[in-house]
C-alpha cells in the first residue's frame, strides 16, 4: 500500500476538509459533527465541512458515506453487514483521502467512531460529559489504513441508555434494517377488540371464561393460540405488514407481557405436557406451535423476512413437540445473567440456551443489565465470560435493557460494548484502560472501590430471575455495613488521590451516586437499634430523619437531575414509588417506637418535616403501599 497517511490538523491549523455524501441520515450527520467537534477540542482547529462535489480538490479530504470518490475508490463488500464499515486511505492525484463508508447509516456511524476511538484515542467512559477523554495534540494525523470491520453479533441493541454514549461506543441504534432485529410484546396488535371483540373465542380462556380486552392496545390477555382463525388472521397481518414495509426485516410475534395464556381444552392439551419451571407454568407448547404455523405460511410468501418470538417467562423452555422451528423464526431468549453468581443458575441458563440453539436457526439473547437497582449491581466478571460464550454457541444478536446507574455500571457497560464487537478481547486489559484513562493517579483506589462492589454482588446465594425488580427492600437486604464502609473508604481515598480538577470531578460524580446507596440502609439499621425504652430515642429518630433528608437530596441533585440516568427507573413516578416504600417502612417503624409517647410524637412532627412525612407514609391507607411496607419488613429482616 502506498503511504497514504493523512493529516487533519498541522500545528494547530486545519489541514483537511470533511466531505459528506449527499444522502446521509441524521445519525451519520450527528457523528460527523461529533468528529469535527472532537478534533477541534483535541487540536484547537475546526475542520471545514463540504457537501459532496464542493470541496477543493487540492487539500486532503475525509469522505463520510458513499460519496462519488468513495464509491469509485473504496467499494463496499457485498457481504458487509448493516452495522459493518470500511475505512481506508487512498491517494487522488497525489493528495490523500480518508474514506469511511458502509452499506447503511448504522455502519457508517460506527466507522466514524472507529476513527475517533481506535485511531485518535478518544474514550467515552460514562455518559456524563466529564467522562469524555480526548487526547491533546497540535498535529492530528492518521497512518495509512484499509480496514473492513464487522461486529461479532448481527445486532447489539441496548434500551434505556444515553443515545450519545451508545452511538459513540458503537452499539447499534435499533434500526429495523438490522438482520433479525425486531421484537417487543405485540400479539395484542393481531386481534384488536375493536375489530374482533365479537369473537370471544379468539381470546384466552381464563378460569373457564373467555376474556376479551376492554380496549385496543397493550393488554395482558393473550390470544387463543390454537384457534385456526387466530392463526389465519396472524398470517394475513404479517403478510400485509411486510408488503407495506419492504425495508423492515422482522415482524414481532412476541407475546403480550403477562402469563395470562389461554386455558381452553385445546391449549391445555399442549401445555399440560410441560412441567412447571422455576415455579411457573409453561406455555411453550401452545405458543411455539402457533409460531411454527404462522412462520411456515410466511415462509411461502416472504422467504427473506423473519418473525420474532420470545422465550420469556412462561415460554422460556423450548417446546418438545417441535424438532426445528422454521428458518424464518428468530427466538429471543431472555436471560438475567446478573444471577450468574450462582453456578447452578448459570449452568441451567447455559443448558437452556444450548437447547434453544438446536431448535432455532436464529437465536438472540435478551439480557437485563438494569432493573433499577439503587444498591450496587456490578458484575464485569460475569460479562467477561458470558458474551464470548454466547458467540461460541451461535447467538446472532444481543438485546439488553441496560438502564444504567452510571455510578456503578460505567466500567461494566464499557467492557460489554467492547466485547460485543470483539469477544476475543482481554477483559482485564479493557477495564485497565478504562480505569487508567478515567482516573489516572486515582485509578488504584477506584479499582479497589469497584472490586468491593463486585465482591458484594458475587456473594454466594441462590440466583432468582428478575431479583429486585421494583423492590427496594431486596436492594438493601444484603448490602451490609462491612461492604458499604469498605467501599466508602476507597472512594474517599480516590478523591484525595485525584490530582487534577477533572479527575476529582469524575471521582466526585461516582461518589455522589454511591452516597445514596450508602445512606439508605443506614436509616433502617439505626431504627432497628432503637427501642421505645432507648434513652437516645429522640436523638436517634432525628438522626434517621437527617439521613433520609440527605439521601433524598442526593437523589434529586445527583441522579434525578442527570438526564443520562433515563426516566424508566431513576427519574419520575417509578422511582418515587420505590422511595415511598422505603420511607413508608421507616415511618411505620417510627410509629411503633412512638406508641404511648404522644407528646414526643407531637413535638417531632411539629419540628421536623421529614419525620412528619415518614409517619404519614407509615400510616397510609393505600393498600398497595401498605402491602409493600410489610414486604419491606420481610426483605430487610424484620
Amino acid at each position: 500500500m502506498d503511504d497514504c497517511r493523512i493529516t487533519f490538523v498541522e500545528d494547530g491549523s486545519p489541514h483537511a476538509a470533511v466531505v459528506l455524501a449527499s444522502e446521509l441520515g441524521p445519525g451519520v450527520r450527528e457523528a460527523a459533527r461529533d468528529m469535527v467537534r472532537v478534533i477541534a477540542l483535541m487540536s484547537g482547529a475546526a475542520l471545514p465541512v463540504f457537501e459532496d462535489g464542493h470541496a477543493p480538490e487540492t487539500i486532503p479530504q475525509v469522505h463520510i458515506g458513499p460519496t462519488a470518490f468513495a464509491q469509485k475508490a473504496v467499494p463496499v463488500p457485498e457481504d458487509l453487514p448493516v452495522n459493518g464499515y470500511r475505512i481506508a486511505t487512498r491517494l487522488e492525484s497525489g493528495t490523500p483521502r480518508l474514506v469511511i463508508t458502509g452499506r447503511h447509516a448504522t455502519g457508517i456511524s460506527h466507522g466514524v467512531y472507529h476513527l475517533l476511538t481506535s485511531e485518535l484515542g478518544v474514550l467515552w467512559g460514562v455518559a456524563d460529559s466529564i467522562f469524555e477523554d480526548i487526547p491533546q495534540r497540535r498535529t492530528v494525523q492518521v497512518a495509512s489504513i484499509d480496514r473492513t470491520e464487522r461486529p461479532a453479533f448481527g445486532f447489539r441493541v441496548w434500551s434505556g441508555n444515553d443515545p450519545d454514549w451508545i452511538r459513540r461506543n458503537r452499539i447499534d441504534d435499533g434500526d429495523r434494517a438490522l438482520p433479525f432485529y425486531g421484537h417487543g410484546h405485540n400479539l395484542f396488535s393481531i386481534l384488536p377488540p375493536s375489530k374482533y371483540g365479537d369473537h370471544p373465542e379468539y381470546y384466552a380462556m381464563l378460569d373457564g371464561e373467555r376474556r376479551v380486552p376492554d380496549k385496543d392496545g397493550h393488554t395482558p390477555i393473550q390470544p387463543c393460540l390454537t384457534n385456526p382463525e387466530v392463526i389465519r388472521i396472524a398470517v394475513e397481518t404479517v403478510r400485509r405488514f411486510f408488503d407495506e414495509n419492504p425495508a423492515v426485516s422482522t415482524f414481532s410475534l412476541c407475546p403480550n407481557d403477562s402469563d395470562k395464556f389461554c386455558e381452553c381444552p385445546s391449549c391445555r392439551a399442549l401445555d399440560d405436557r410441560t412441567p412447571r419451571y422455576r415455579g411457573r407454568r409453561m406455555n411453550s407448547e401452545s405458543y411455539f406451535c402457533f409460531i411454527d404455523a404462522v412462520a411456515g405460511e410466511i415462509l411461502k410468501s416472504h422467504p427473506n423476512r423473519y418473525v420474532s418470538a420470545y422465550a420469556y417467562w412462561t415460554t422460556e423452555l423450548p417446546p418438545e413437540s417441535i424438532r426445528h422451528l422454521p428458518p424464518n423464526v428468530v427466538v429471543y431468549l431472555t436471560q438475567d445473567s446478573s444471577q450468574h453468581f450462582d453456578p447452578n443458575y448459570e449452568r441451567r441458563d447455559r443448558e437452556i440456551l444450548e437447547m434453544w440453539a438446536k431448535k432455532a436457526h436464529h437465536l438472540a439473547v435478551y439480557d437485563y443489565y438494569g432493573l433499577g437497582w439503587f444498591a450496587p449491581r456490578y458484575y464485569p466478571s460475569i460479562v467477561a465470560r458470558t458474551l464470548p460464550y454466547l458467540k461460541s454457541v451461535g447467538v446472532k444478536g444481543f438485546y439488553c435493557e441496560s438502564y444504567p446507574y452510571w455510578a456503578y455500571t460505567g466500567p461494566q457497560l464499557f467492557l460489554a460494548s467492547r466485547l460485543l464487537w470483539d469477544p476475543s478481547l482481554n477483559a482485564k486489559q479493557v477495564l485497565d484502560e478504562w480505569f487508567e484513562r478515567m482516573f489516572a493517579g486515582a485509578a488504584p483506589q477506584m479499582r479497589a472501590f469497584y472490586a468491593v462492589l463486585e465482591r458484594y454482588w458475587m456473594t454466594p446465594r441462590e440466583g432468582k430471575w428478575f431479583e429486585g425488580l421494583d423492590n427496594i427492600g431486596i436492594h438493601l437486604k444484603r448490602w451490609t455495613p462491612e461492604f458499604r464502609e469498605e467501599a466508602w473508604q476507597h472512594i474517599n481515598a480516590a478523591y484525595k488521590a485525584a490530582k487534577s480538577t477533572k479527575i476529582r470531578q469524575r471521582v466526585g460524580y461516582v461518589r455522589a451516586g454511591f452516597r445514596l446507596a450508602y445512606l439508605m440502609p443506614r436509616a433502617h439499621e439505626l431504627l432497628k437499634e432503637l427501642s421505645p425504652e432507648s434513652e437516645n430515642l429522640e436523638e436517634g429518630l432525628r438522626q434517621v430523619a437527617a439521613i433520609v433528608n440527605e439521601a433524598m437530596a442526593v437523589f434529586h441533585t445527583a441522579v434525578e437531575s442527570d438526564p443520562t440516568y433515563g426516566p424508566a427507573y431513576y427519574r419520575g413516578e417509578r422511582a418515587m414509588r420505590q422511595f415511598m416504600k422505603w420511607k413508608g417502612y421507616l415511618g411505620n417503624r417510627m410509629s411503633k417506637l412512638l406508641e404511648g409517647k404522644p407528646h414526643l410524637r407531637e413535638r417531632l412532627v411539629s419540628e421536623d418535616a421529614t419525620i412528619a412525612e415518614l409517619l404519614q407514609l407509615g400510616a397510609t391507607d393505600d393498600p398497595y403501599l401498605r402491602q409493600r411496607i410489610q414486604w419491606m419488613y420481610i426483605d430487610v429482616g424484620g
